[in-house]
């Protein structure tokens, strides 16, 4: 029996259940054969259709499972309103761009069993490069200055700033705080309650450590903020000191973007009050008064850790000296 295998079928096929299931679980039906299709896939004419209306249906219910009904901000006229992923204007604020070049990425992973060179990732625009994280489950790919060097839409940048994992001194997204000017008004609110969400994981990470054990500590604590994707951030730092510097060098990023935000970098006529409310709404400011009074609890800690070791020490030389 003579069969005819269709690389660009097998392909959707393959995108398919990596949308549902990851690469890792996306096992096509023809798998065994997969040796003897080409190297390099080519595209019929009637592709581009068929793999916009899969990969644009498989990002927009991604969009929907991540934010779900969260309101964001936008400017309507000079003016600010809140619309979510079940009102029109939501979609209609950005418009996703997926070429063939994420198709050929994709392709590139379906058949890596058989060819030697890692996937050209980066060969591929900023919304294909999101849709191949979603597929391979790996948002730290793709770094915000080349997001942003390649204009990625506000949304697909939301994307990343949900599920990109946090390491404390490489925060992924400070880029976007650094450069405020860049950051459109949607996704300035979610960075603030991104950024309380990072302290509280800081605070959390500081209540646990032990400062009668110094040394290197790998920590991930998720901050279970309801319906919200739980940030999973990493402490990997050598000591207690240089954790408190990166976290107090992101709270100086933040602070300087909020108001930029609320001040020169306004979008329309009220923004500024938004931008506040989500100050107050996420207590960025309580969290960083949080996280700096652990901070001097845990120095104090440590301060009376010391002064006892000492008269223990001093104790021993003591008794020493008698007898």
């Amino acid at each position: 029996m003579k069969l005819q295998l269709y690389p660009e079928d097998i392909l959707l096929e393959y995108a398919e259940k990596a949308f549902a299931n990851s690469i890792d679980a996306a096992v096509v039906k023809h798998a065994q054969y997969l040796n003897r299709l080409p190297r390099m896939i080519e595209f019929s004419e009637e592709f581009a259709e068929r793999w916009q209306a899969l990969v644009k249906s498989a990002v927009k219910r991604f969009v929907a499972d991540t934010f779900k009904l969260r309101p964001f901000l936008f400017d309507v006229d000079g003016y600010t309103k809140r619309f979510n992923s079940a009102d029109e204007q939501f979609w209609n604020s950005c418009e996703f761009s997926f070429s063939q070049r994420g198709a050929e990425r994709l392709y590139e992973l379906l058949m890596r069993e058989f060819i030697e060179e890692e996937p050209m990732f980066l060969v591929a625009t900023p919304d294909d490069g999101l849709m191949l994280s979603i597929c391979t489950n790996n948002f730290g790919r793709y770094s915000f200055p080349w997001l942003c060097r390649n204009r990625a839409n506000w949304l697909t940048q939301a994307l990343f700033v949900a599920w990109q994992q946090v390491v404390i001194d490489r925060i992924p997204w400070q880029y976007l705080l650094e450069n405020p000017a860049e950051v459109a008004l949607p996704l300035r609110e979610y960075l603030i309650e991104r950024c309380a969400d990072l302290l509280v994981a800081s605070s959390g990470h500081l209540r646990h450590i032990n400062p009668a054990a110094p040394g290197q500590h790998v920590d991930v604590v998720n901050d279970l903020r309801e319906d919200a994707v739980p940030i999973k951030v990493a402490f990997n730092m050598r000591g207690f000191n240089e954790t408190v510097e990166a976290v107090r060098k992101f709270i100086r990023a933040a602070e300087k973007a909020f108001a930029y935000w609320a001040g020169d970098g306004n979008v329309g006529l009220d923004d500024e009050k938004f931008i506040r409310g989500a100050i107050q709404q996420y207590r960025f400011v309580e969290e960083v008064r949080e996280f700096e009074q652990l901070v001097s609890d845990y120095l104090e800690g440590r301060g009376t850790e010391e002064a006892i070791y000492e008269s223990i020490i001093q104790n021993q030389n003591s008794n020493r000296s008698t007898t």
